[in-house]
């Protein structure tokens, strides 16, 4: 009956998502079908629509990261989904239309039963588990029920719209916007194509302009709710909310929210309900301008609807209040630029009695320019100074959506950077140089070395920033490398070898019984070589190899990494061969894929991907994730008109 319901679901919500598209398209092209398609006027001022399909079928097979007892192991095999992102642009003289609409369609998916049969065959043995089968059987799929209960869900829903007006001293934006106040200290909404991440807010911005005698003003306020995506296409989980739950949700969350995916629900079965609650947040930058100096005035309160976990105590549900003042020297006179921001930060429990001292953070940029040799200074000094969190169920049913932070205090690191530990980047002093040289004008010579210490890595949970020796880790980071261009740049190679040292506080006894400081310790070599051939052809290699070192959580020192070869025949046709490896015994030690891209134009495109990836850590500017394992295949297209 259970699976019969669910297809039943299923087929409605396909129906809907089909009526609802079709409904949209005769709306916008079946009413003004040459406005869509052609050049076109109304009025006196020209209209321009642009019309961007992205589609992805995608199928998961089994990814081979199966651990006996682990329900969630099991729940993200055997799943297929075709995933649609349609965007719509208009501009109309000084006026602006946006709206994207996603869909999820799973066309099949693993049960609850399915799971815990598969769970019940690999059963562990364990003298202290007594449960009969029917019994173990029956919690396993109790398990697997709360856990597919947040994902495989048909839905479609507006993610992003807007609706905008522009002058050049004026801009007026109401529905989903971007913000970034500052340096991203006080707040940061972006997209991050890389880590499939794409979080707005969606309320209002206006910006106002002013010039006179030579000082430039802007001022800038923004207001609104949250609005990331809820669906996470590399898992099939959907980030669910319901606009009523708590007590007395605000002005505005009930049109905000009226089309998002809600909790799945199915003839009184245990699910897991909302696993997002809607925040608001209001701020404003103030941006004063002269030819030689730049002074900027950031802020931002971020109030929570309604805890999420239910317990107000939980420390990522505080109200949140972000202040910084910024001071910039846009120009050396040529030789370089400086930049020096510092921010303070309030977080408030009503109604609970502890609460953590307030925070604050210092960050500096210093670059130098002195032909052939640049050299750029990154500095950083945070006390209880976090990234702000999204007010999520903090559970398995939303480890995928982890990255979502609306606030990137900058790390000073590499944006590849992984090797973040516990709170270690609130409660750290350090910075990098780096020195570029330019060899000749084909060459350049670069390197860079990187010192902390922080508080709140190794040690116990420090959100309080004790700054006590018995807390002190100390990190290295240092790299040298290569940028090398030939044949008029149409060939180019950029190789990096680098190294990563993580002394802990104190001494620990890792997984062999052995007593050691050592917390983390990395060596790496990372390379991108595209080498022109002949006329429209070229080859490109990729890759990145690590000997990583982790003794508190990894009883061996291992090696992984990815390598890539591409064959580029310019600019249709891309064919490339991927092998990916790890050579811990707890996981599939090799990985292949194959992908192929046909360009269509500069704009629309299809690709093809078959094989294997492994489940990994990837960073960009500090915000990281979790990508799962796969192992399957998946066929996109994008089409611009």
């Amino acid at each position: 009956m259970q699976n019969r319901t669910r297809a039943a679901g299923g087929k409605r919500s396909l129906r809907h998502a089909a009526h609802g598209l079709a409904v949209l398209l005769s709306v916008g092209f079946g009413a003004s079908s040459a406005l869509a398609l052609q050049p076109g006027k109304l009025g006196d001022k020209p209209v321009s629509v642009d019309v961007t399909e992205a589609g992805s079928f995608i199928y998961n097979f089994d990814n081979r990261n199966f651990r006996p007892s682990k329900v969630d192991t099991a729940t993200d095999d055997n799943w297929g989904m075709f995933y649609n992102r349609l965007n719509l642009q208009s501009s109309w003289g000084r006026w602006q239309l946006g709206l994207r609409l996603d869909s999820a369609w799973f066309y099949t998916a693993p049960t609850a039963k399915g799971v815990a049969q598969r769970v019940l065959d690999n059963r562990p043995y364990s003298p202290f588990d007594q449960r009969s089968s029917l019994e173990y059987y029956d919690d396993e799929g109790k398990a697997a029920l709360n856990d597919l209960s947040t994902r495989y869900q048909n839905v479609i829903y507006p993610s992003k719209y807007y609706l905008g007006y522009t002058t050049p001293d004026f801009e007026a934006t109401v529905g989903d916007v971007y913000a970034q106040l500052g340096r991203g200290l006080v707040l940061s909404l972006r997209k991050l194509d890389e880590l499939s991440s794409d979080t707005t807010l969606r309320g209002a911005r206006v910006t106002g302009r002013l010039e006179a005698d030579g000082v430039r003003l802007k001022l800038t306020g923004i207001g609104g709710t949250l609005n990331p995506l809820r669906i996470d296409e590399a898992s099939g989980r959907i980030l669910s909310v319901d606009p009523g739950y708590g007590d007395g949700p605000f002005a505005g969350q009930q049109i905000a929210e009226a089309a998002m995916p809600r909790p799945q629900s199915d003839r009184g079965q245990s699910y897991v309900g909302p696993t997002y609650s809607t925040d608001r947040v209001v701020g404003g930058e103030l941006d004063v301008k002269t030819r030689h100096v730049a002074v900027g005035y950031q802020g931002a309160r971020l109030i929570r609807h309604y805890p999420i976990a239910g317990d107000v105590s939980q420390f990522p549900e505080a109200n949140v209040t972000n202040l910084s003042q910024s001071i910039g020297i846009p120009d050396f006179d040529g030789h370089g630029a400086g930049y020096l921001e510092a921010a303070y930060q309030h977080r408030d429990h009503p109604g609970v009695a502890h609460v953590i001292d307030p925070g604050y953070a210092v960050y500096g940029s210093l670059s130098l320019i002195q032909r052939p040799v640049t050299v750029l200074l990154e500095m950083k000094h945070y006390r209880r100074f976090f990234a702000l969190e999204p007010n999520r169920l903090n559970s398995a049913a939303t480890k995928e959506f982890q990255l979502i932070q609306y606030s990137t205090p900058p790390t000073t690191e590499p944006i590849w950077q992984d090797a973040f530990f516990n709170f270690m980047t609130s409660c750290i002093t350090g910075g990098r140089l780096r020195t570029d040289v330019e060899a000749s004008d084909n060459d350049t010579l670069f390197g860079w070395v990187g010192r902390y210490d922080t508080w709140a890595a190794s040690s116990a949970v420090n959100q309080e920033c004790k700054t006590g020796d018995d807390r002190l880790d100390r990190v290295w980071d240092l790299a040298v490398g290569l940028e090398k261009t030939a044949h008029h740049r149409r060939s180019r190679a950029t190789i990096t070898v680098g190294a990563r040292d993580h002394e802990a506080s104190q001494p620990f006894i890792d997984a062999h019984g052995n007593r050691t400081r050592v917390f983390y310790r990395e060596n790496y070599l990372r390379y991108d070589i595209i080498e022109y051939i002949h006329g429209p052809f070229s080859l490109q290699l990729q890759g990145w190899h690590r000997h990583r070192v982790e003794p508190r959580s990894e009883g061996e020192a291992w090696f992984e990494g990815e390598h890539l070869t591409g064959f580029q025949w310019a600019p249709h046709i891309v064919v490339a061969f991927g092998v990916e490896y790890d050579t811990r015994s707890s996981r599939p030690n090799m990985y292949y894929n194959g992908q192929v891209r046909y360009n269509f134009n500069s704009s629309s495109s299809v690709s093809a991907f078959v094989g294997e990836r492994r489940g990994s850590l990837r960073c960009v500017s500090g915000v990281c994730r979790v990508f799962p394992p796969f192992e399957g295949a998946r066929l996109d297209a994008t089409l611009r008109f």
